[in-house]
C-alpha cells in the first residue's frame, strides 16, 4: 500500500535558495537535490538574469537559452520542475496596450514551460491598487483568465491561480474559488498557500498579538467551508510558508515600511519562513491547515516549500545549502507530526 508521503512529492521555490543576483543556478539546485528534494518551483528571476547578462541575441531567444539550462541542470540533479512563476499582474489590467503585451509575454512563457517540461504557469492575483492601472471587476477578470486558459490549453499548460494576502482586489481563497468557477476551464485551477490565507484569517503582522480576533475559531470556520467547497483535483499544488512574529507591529514608521505595499505584502518580504521553524519566530498555523488539506480535502500531489525573506539577498555562499537543508528540516517535522510516513495514501 502506498503510504501518504509517496502520494506527496516535495519541492522547493528556486528563489528560496537564494535570490538570482547573489547566488548561481547550479549551486541552488545541486544544494537542493543534496538536501533531498523531488522538484523545484522556477522563479522568474532565475532564468531573466542569466538572459539578461547574454552579450548577443534578443532577450525572448535568450530566455529560451536560460530556460534549457535550467532544465538541464534539473535532469543532472535529478529534479522534476514543478512550475513556472509567477506571471504576475495580469487579470484585470485596463489598458489594452498593456493588455497585449502581456499576451504576447506569456505566448513566450508557455514556449519556455515547454522547454522546461512543466505544465503549469502560476498567475498571483493582481498587485496594482491604482484604479487607473487594474479594475477588480469580475468580469473583466473571468475574461482575462479564460483568455490566457484557452491560449494554454492547445499546448497542454494548465494555470494554477493563487491569491496574494495583499492582492488588489482579491486576497482570499474564497475570491480565488470565485473566480476560478467562473472561469470554467478545464486547465484553470488553484495554489494553495498557508502563508496567503492565513495573514488574513489567524495572523496579523500590524497587532502586538500577532493573531486576529478570534483567530483559532475564524480559521476553524474557514478550513471548514475551504474542504467542504474546493474540489480536490482544482488544487495544483500547495505551498507551505510561515512567518516570523514581529516584536515591532508593521505600521508606519516601521523599519521595513514601504507605502506602495500593503503591511502582509512587507512582511512577506521580510520575514517568511518554512513550516515549524519555531526556534526563528516561526508561529502560524501552518501543520493545522496541511492537515485539514490533506486529510478532509483529500489533496494528493505537489508540496513545495516556499520562503521569502531578507535572508535569500545574503551574498554569502552557505545561503543556497543552509535553506535547502532548513526548508528540508522542515518538510521531516511535517511528516512526522502527521505521519505522513505511516498513513496510507
Amino acid at each position: 500500500m502506498t503510504k501518504l508521503i509517496d502520494a506527496l512529492p516535495i519541492a522547493i521555490a528556486s528563489m528560496s535558495l537564494g535570490r538570482a543576483a547573489h547566488h548561481d543556478l547550479e549551486t541552488k539546485l545541486a544544494a537542493a537535490s543534496a538536501a533531498g528534494f523531488n522538484g523545484v518551483e522556477l522563479f522568474y528571476e532565475d532564468i531573466k538574469l542569466p538572459a539578461r547578462a547574454m552579450t548577443e541575441g534578443e532577450f525572448e531567444t535568450n530566455l529560451h537559452i536560460s530556460a534549457q539550462c535550467f532544465r538541464d541542470l534539473c535532469d543532472k540533479y535529478n529534479l522534476k520542475i514543478l512550475v513556472f512563476q509567477p506571471f504576475k499582474n495580469y487579470d484585470g489590467l485596463l489598458s489594452p496596450q498593456r493588455h497585449a503585451e502581456k499576451i504576447e509575454k506569456l505566448k513566450n512563457w508557455i514556449k519556455i514551460a515547454k522547454i522546461l517540461g512543466t505544465d503549469i504557469i502560476q498567475i498571483p492575483s493582481m498587485f496594482h491598487r491604482d484604479p487607473t492601472v487594474a479594475t477588480g471587476d469580475d468580469e473583466k477578470i473571468v475574461a482575462d483568465l479564460r483568455e490566457v486558459a484557452d491560449l494554454g490549453k492547445e499546448e497542454g499548460i494548465r494555470f494554477a491561480y493563487e491569491m496574494m494576502a495583499w492582492g488588489a482586489h482579491n486576497d482570499t481563497w474564497q475570491d480565488g474559488w470565485r473566480i476560478t468557477k467562473k472561469v470554467d476551464r478545464d486547465n484553470f485551477g488553484m495554489c494553495l498557500d498557508t502563508y496567503q490565507i492565513l495573514a488574513n484569517t489567524w495572523g496579523d503582522c500590524t497587532a502586538e498579538s500577532g493573531k486576529r480576533l478570534d483567530a483559532d475559531e475564524n480559521m476553524k470556520r474557514d478550513l471548514k467551508e475551504l474542504v467542504e467547497t474546493i474540489p480536490p483535483e482544482k488544487v495544483y499544488y500547495v505551498q507551505l510558508s510561515d512567518a516570523t512574529k514581529l516584536g515591532t507591529p508593521i505600521s508606519e514608521g516601521h523599519e521595513w515600511w514601504d507605502s506602495k505595499m500593503k503591511p502582509n505584502m512587507i512582511w512577506s518580504r521580510n520575514a517568511r519562513l518554512f513550516p515549524c521553524e519555531e526556534q526563528l519566530g516561526g508561529y502560524l498555523p501552518v501543520l493545522e491547515m496541511f492537515s485539514a488539506w490533506v486529510f478532509e480535502l483529500g489533496y494528493r500531489g505537489w508540496v513545495s516549500m516556499e520562503l521569502f525573506n531578507r535572508s535569500m539577498s545574503d551574498s554569502d555562499p552557505s545561503v543556497p545549502e543552509i535553506h535547502a537543508k532548513r526548508g528540508m528540516a522542515s518538510w521531516k517535522k511535517c511528516v512526522a507530526a502527521l505521519k505522513l510516513d505511516e498513513k496510507d495514501a
